[in-house]
């Protein structure tokens, strides 16, 4: 219970990069002891959304743009061959389904019913039944960025999950791969942007000091 609350807490950003998880308030707010909070943190750690770090303890993992880069780069090459194996083995049954899914997916959402339903989006859309490790895989990296996905609300866009659910039940793999990839590739660039201005106001460039006039000597 304890790894599924904090969990979803960081995905959700509830949890913000940075932030300290004190163990002694993650116990008293979640009702239970610090022994399964210290073992949900370093389950998460080995999740990557956890560091920790001397002096500090555990903290919200933070992103660098080269991180989110490769990232994004592994997602393309994993998500590109997840969508042709599956379509590959597409039954009416599952495209049906697709189809649903990606409709309900682009109706305005709050943010923990957006994650419950993207994922079976995307588990249905991968065939995870069939591909349950790279499934994981996927779902693995795509947490690692997600509280950007929520708190931009990056998306395919109007209706680009009922358009990728539309190619892949029609068998349609090379479009549906690059819709797909157009995609990756464009919330890879707007979280950039979104890190990219973080970093700015944390470290903003110094203030130049005035030079003081010399006063001719008398």
């Amino acid at each position: 219970m304890a790894y599924d609350i904090i969990r979803e807490c960081i995905i959700t950003g509830v949890l913000a990069p940075g932030e300290h998880l004190r163990q002694e308030e993650l116990a008293e707010r979640i009702g239970v002891s610090r022994i399964p909070i210290r073992t949900a943190l370093m389950q998460l750690e080995a999740e990557g959304l956890v560091s920790f770090h001397p002096h500090k303890g555990a903290v919200v993992r933070t992103l660098t743009v080269e991180q989110v880069r490769e990232i994004y780069e592994l997602r393309v090459l994993l998500e590109v061959h997840a969508l042709r194996k599956s379509i590959a083995r597409m039954t009416s049954a599952r495209a049906a389904r697709l189809r649903e899914l990606g409709t309900a997916l682009d109706e305005p959402h709050v943010s923990t019913s957006l994650v419950d339903e993207r994922v079976a989006f995307y588990r249905e859309l991968y065939d995870a039944e069939e591909n349950p490790t790279t499934v994981e895989i996927i779902e693995d990296l795509r947490n690692s960025v997600g509280r950007y996905l929520l708190a931009l609300r990056v998306d395919h866009g109007a209706g680009g999950h009922r358009e990728l659910a539309r190619l892949a039940s029609r068998g349609a793999a090379d479009a549906a791969a690059t819709h797909l990839r157009d995609h990756l590739e464009h919330v890879c660039r707007r979280i950039i942007e979104v890190l990219s201005s973080e970093e700015a106001e944390a470290d903003p460039l110094p203030t130049p000091k005035r030079r003081r006039r010399k006063t001719p000597a008398a």
